[in-house]
């Protein structure tokens, strides 16, 4: 049997349904919104475990009641990292008080 390239000329040879690997994937654009908010979540909660489930299930009231995971499948990544630096400068302006 005859490879697929030997049977079709180059111009007439069909294109696999894949998408190009020099454009990011949707997946791939998710997946590093989602780990710069945990990044981000982590300057506030260390405990990877209670950083994640406050992404997975914890509301936030001044973003539509929606948890960070469901505003980064949105597509509003950047409004909970807008959320989460008011929030770390808020947490050192408190810090700063205390001491």
């Amino acid at each position: 049997m005859r490879s697929t390239s030997l049977m079709w000329p180059a111009a007439a040879r069909p294109r696999p349904a894949v998408q190009d690997w020099r454009t990011p994937a949707p997946a791939e654009g998710f997946l590093s919104a989602a780990l710069a908010v945990l990044q981000m979540a982590a300057a506030l909660e260390p405990d990877p475990v209670e950083a994640m489930s406050w992404y997975r299930s914890v509301p936030i009231a001044v973003l539509d009641g929606l948890t960070a995971a469901t505003l980064v499948r949105q597509g509003r990544a950047h409004a909970v990292l807008a959320f989460l630096c008011a929030a770390i400068e808020i947490d050192r302006t408190e810090r700063r008080t205390l001491q």
